[in-house]
């Protein structure tokens, strides 16, 4: 039988391994919110632990525990951009504290601050007083109060993404990734760390604009990001290569209904940066790329090939022209899916057992066939998923996880 890195790694070489690694909570899109989180520690029978809150999708950090306790493969390393303390560094417990929201305790970084308003509602003060209504479970972001109206199209020149990353951070990743890989036989992802190309001058309306009207203005801020990410993926290398399987990346290019911008813009405008990003992401590691993005994405997968993606996620397969079959037939020899186990968006909570255990059994007997496949949900699963869907994705998995 295989280690879960032996596992792993022979998935990345595009080998069949002895069995479909079980890689949920593996990144910080591919896990649950925290309250469907304690749900799955009850299903798993591990100590009720209060469960410690990563990024701003109020997602979970999968401790050892429960990883251990559903067989588990991958652990998520770190998650330098969207959480303000560290999740595996020896001595983690002294920068995270209790916190009451939604009625029950978890953990959330010191540097967290939240207030509860009389209504129920949730204020999270320490990321821009973002607020949770009442009877919901997540943070909206606010929005202008006028997204059309007119705006000056922002400089390039006033645009300086790091070219280093902190000397501490990567002091602080090293002895983290040094100590799982000597400690654990678990494969070891990096969540998202390097300067991404998702960047949005003037804002997701204004960059459409931009896109449009000044194309040569958005390649001048996209340049500079890839240059940055080149600098910060070089310094990485030298800090966690040696140990890390695995480094996240994200852009969210899709909606339900396919590229959001459009497929001929987005080769236009980000294929380029992309297979150069990419292309020079082989020359300077060997840790795979694990690229995030939402939506029906189906119409650029070749080209994401092509760039050289190696791992796609969340695999969303309620989305347009993102049936598992036809993906898995179409692409699964040339890039490895992380995701597309249980779509949230195709259930209620209100679903039995035998109908959630059904179609995950069938998402996993298609998308696992020959390799090339990790096993989770979709995203991070909302906070309604009731634990018998939970137990439903863990036993549908347990019966098709085998080759």
């Amino acid at each position: 039988m295989m280690t879960s890195r032996e596992r792993v790694r022979a998935v990345l070489e595009h080998h069949v391994p002895d069995r479909i690694p079980n890689a949920w909570g593996g990144c910080e899109t591919t896990g649950l919110h925290v309250i469907a989180y304690q749900n799955l520690q009850k299903v798993l029978g591990v100590p009720q632990t209060p469960p410690r809150l990563d990024t701003f999708m109020v997602n979970a950090v999968f401790e050892e525990e429960v990883i251990q306790a559903m067989e588990g493969d991958v652990i998520l390393v770190d998650s330098p951009r969207m959480c303000r303390a560290p999740i595996r560094t020896p001595g983690w417990e002294k920068q995270w504290k209790e916190q009451e929201l939604w009625g029950r305790t978890f953990r959330v970084p010191v540097q967290e601050k939240f207030r509860v308003l009389p209504d129920g509602a949730v204020v999270w003060e320490s990321s821009g007083n973002v607020v949770c209504p009442k009877g919901s479970f997540f943070f909206d972001t606010p929005s202008g109060t006028d997204l059309m109206a007119d705006f000056d199209f922002p400089d390039p020149d006033d645009y300086h993404p790091p070219m280093e990353l902190p000397p501490d951070l990567l002091r602080r990743l090293e002895d983290t990734a040094r100590y799982l890989y000597e400690e654990t036989e678990y494969s070891l992802c990096l969540g998202e760390t390097i300067t991404d190309l998702q960047i949005q001058p003037g804002g997701m309306i204004g960059a459409m604009v931009l896109m449009k009207e000044e194309p040569d203005v958005m390649r001048a801020f996209l340049e500079k990001s890839l240059e940055s990410a080149l600098s910060q993926l070089r310094q990485l290398e030298q800090a966690v290569g040696k140990y890390v399987d695995i480094l996240s990346i994200a852009h969210d290019f899709g909606d339900n209904r396919g590229i959001t911008i459009g497929e001929e813009l987005w080769r236009e405008l980000y294929k380029p940066y992309y297979y150069r990003l990419f292309q020079e992401w082989k020359k300077i590691t060997g840790m795979k790329s694990n690229l995030h993005s939402c939506g029906g994405v189906r119409a650029i997968l070749p080209d994401l090939i092509e760039c050289g993606v190696d791992l796609y996620n969340p695999v969303q397969i309620s989305a347009q022209e993102m049936e598992p079959a036809q993906l898995k037939e179409d692409f699964g020899e040339k890039i490895i899916f992380w995701g597309g186990g249980y779509d949230a968006q195709q259930f209620r909570p209100e679903d039995s057992y035998e109908t959630v255990y059904a179609r995950v059994k069938e998402n996993l007997r298609v998308l696992g066939k020959g390799g090339g496949y990790f096993f989770s949900g979709v995203h991070n699963l909302p906070a309604d998923v009731p634990a018998e869907h939970l137990r439903a994705i863990l036993n549908a998995y347990c019966q098709v996880r085998e080759y």
